[in-house]
């Protein structure tokens, strides 16, 4: 099916298909690979907002913390000054809680037992909740005591264990369920002696607000873990606030998240949300609130969203592709037309028309000003169609001459064979002749008495036949004359052959350089060829012939003329008979020997003629057969039309 297809169609198809694929290919790795660094950077981008956010809520906890610690520098003072009055601290507590900022809804202290006075004298007023120990708490909604339970919590007990400041978890507030926060607990060390902790409770909101504007992506969902799994903040289901993590997302167990936080890394996975139904990529980066304890920043985007941009760019790829190969499937053919198939369509129109014999036809117009191979290809093209010509006008002109050799050729044989007859017919009326003259000179010899009459008579029949013995030697010799310019005319024959023989080499050398469109006329010049090879095989034989006839000839003619000597001798001899009556019969007896050698050799004579005669036709035959060669070598070139 591809091959009848039209020439434009299959240069365009060979040429735009390896371009389209190399294209398509080299779209596709760009698509991979853009995909890729866009993947990479989009994921680069998450993590790097994961942890600039966990900065950030760092940064907003220690803010806080920073603030409190006045209040931990300033007790620490009193206690270096040696005052102990629980009033002081309460007024000073009160004083700096007041200066702080609205995020901290409590403050409170808490110290060791007999750390300021000895609390057995106080197991009777407000602490005696807490065996008389002095602690005090402030909270926007007034003041309150702690009781002996708050000393053996985490929450004190983890700063005097460390000496660090310890972070609590979430919890929430006793006086509004709804409302969580956490305690910074700092401990109180003059003198790095640990004396109390000071709790400052912190509302969680004050952290949140710093989740609520992370928009790294699309519809991203941020979660706020604090160092127990417990849900701080989560914009996607915030139900889910003071829950356990594990409750929630039962498949971050599966992801070791908080193995990895507790480590302080940073964890990225991209998994299919079982709560969600999507998928999902997750960045989990630690936030070190204090020494070794670490809260947990949750950024989710869809993995869509992600690579939105990603797709936007593999789209964008996809429509420049179509359009670059939309480009091409308009643009090559129109090249390929016009710069291939039309110059093809033009040379080939130019050859078809010498297929029909039609060389007349130059080149396309302008081609011979063309400086590219399309030029070179039309000049070769009309210098080959100007050399055909001048090879078939010359086998034509060698051709007519032959056609006009042979007829001269066929005529002058079917003369030749006319002459041939007649002196056959001739020659039996010699044979007839020299019979009769025999009898007579046998009867002249039987009867002696009458010789001098029969003398008389067989001498006029001698001289008739002297007569006739000297036209056979005429005729002989026009026959060797004939035979002659037969000769001269088969040579010409052959010479004519030669040159045909010699131009139809040529044809073929000109017909195998003309490649593919010279086989038609290599075969004419082929059988053009092998005419003349088998005419120049008949003009040898015709010539071969012709010698060993002219050979018959002579030796004929020889004896012709040894006949009319001895006619000669024998009209001497009867001149002299009337004399010498008695030497007749000697002399008869001598002629009938004559006589009968003149038969033979008028017989042989015969022989020869009938030999030429059959010669004679088969050259006629021959010149016929050439004639007939050279008229049809003529009808084939006519079939080519020449220019002028």
């Amino acid at each position: 099916m591809f091959k009848k297809m039209g020439l434009q169609f299959q240069i365009t198809f060979i040429i735009l298909v390896p371009i389209i694929l190399i294209i398509i290919a080299s779209n596709l790795f760009i698509q991979m690979y853009a995909g890729k660094i866009s993947k990479e950077l989009s994921y680069k981008v998450l993590e790097e907002t994961s942890l600039k956010e966990a900065s950030n809520i760092k940064f907003g906890i220690e803010k806080d913390l920073y603030s409190s610690l006045g209040l931990k520098i300033n007790l620490e003072n009193l206690y270096r000054r040696g005052i102990r009055d629980r009033e002081t601290y309460k007024q000073l507590t009160s004083v700096f809680f007041n200066s702080l900022p609205d995020d901290i809804n409590g403050l409170s202290i808490a110290f060791e037992p007999n750390a300021l006075d000895n609390d057995s004298d106080y197991t009777n007023s407000e602490y005696r909740a807490a065996n008389g120990r002095f602690n005090y708490y402030i909270s926007r909604n007034g003041e309150a005591y702690l009781s002996i339970d708050t000393f053996n919590v985490d929450y004190y007990t983890e700063p005097k264990r460390t000496g660090q400041t310890y972070v609590s978890g979430v919890y929430n507030s006793t006086v509004n369920a709804d409302t969580v926060l956490f305690t910074l607990c700092i401990p109180i060390m003059p003198d790095n002696k640990f004396i109390g902790v000071i709790y400052v409770d912190i509302f969680i909101d004050s952290i949140t607000s710093i989740l609520e504007n992370i928009i790294p992506f699309e519809d991203t969902t941020a979660a706020l873990y604090d160092q127990n799994g417990l849900v701080v903040y989560d914009n996607y289901n915030m139900n889910n606030v003071s829950k356990n993590v594990y409750e929630v997302y039962p498949d971050y167990k599966n992801y070791g998240v908080f193995d990895s936080i507790k480590k302080g890394e940073l964890l990225l996975i991209e998994a299919h949300s079982s709560v969600s139904g999507e998928n999902l990529v997750y960045a989990f980066a630690p936030i070190e609130i204090s020494k070794g304890v670490y809260w947990c920043l949750e950024l989710a985007s869809a993995r869509e969203v992600i690579l939105k941009d990603s797709y936007i760019m593999r789209n964008v790829l996809i429509i420049v592709l179509i359009a670059i190969i939309a480009a091409l499937v308009l643009i090559v053919p129109f090249i390929i037309g016009r710069k291939v198939s039309n110059i093809i369509s033009a040379l080939s129109k130019d050859i078809l028309a010498m297929s029909d014999g039609d060389l007349t036809r130059g080149i396309p117009k302008h081609f011979d000003k063309r400086k590219d191979e399309w030029g070179d290809i039309a000049r070769g093209w009309d210098k080959a169609m100007n050399n055909f010509n001048k090879v078939i006008n010359t086998v034509k002109n060698s051709a007519e001459q032959v056609s006009t050799a042979a007829n001269e050729v066929l005529i002058g044989n079917n003369d030749l064979s006319e002459r041939t007859e007649s002196q056959a017919s001739s020659l039996e009326e010699t044979a007839a002749s020299m019979n009769q003259m025999a009898s007579a000179i046998k009867e002249s010899a039987e009867n002696v008495a009458t010789s001098t009459s029969m003398v008389s008579e067989a001498k006029e029949h001698l001289n008739k036949a002297g007569e006739i013995v000297e036209d056979s030697v005429s005729k002989m010799n026009d026959v060797y004359e004939s035979s002659n310019k037969i000769m001269d005319i088969t040579k010409l024959i052959e010479n004519i052959d030669f040159q045909t023989n010699i131009l139809a080499l040529n044809a073929s050398v000109e017909a195998a350089r003309a490649g593919d469109q010279g086989k038609g006329f290599a075969v004419v010049a082929s059988e053009v060829r092998n005419l003349a090879q088998n005419t120049q095989e008949s003009v040898k034989n015709i010539t071969s012939l012709i010698t060993d006839s002219n050979e018959k000839i002579n030796l004929a003619a020889k004896s012709v003329k040894e006949s009319k000597d001895i006619f000669m001798e024998i009209s001497e001899k009867m001149d002299n008979a009337s004399s010498l009556m008695d030497r007749i019969n000697t002399a008869a007896q001598e002629q009938e020997k004559g006589i009968e050698q003149i038969n033979i050799a008028i017989n042989n004579m015969d022989s020869a003629l009938q030999k030429n005669a059959s010669l004679v036709t088969e050259a006629a035959s021959a010149s016929e057969s050439l004639l007939n060669e050279a008229n049809e070598l003529i009808k084939a070139i006519e079939y080519f039309k020449l220019r002028n």
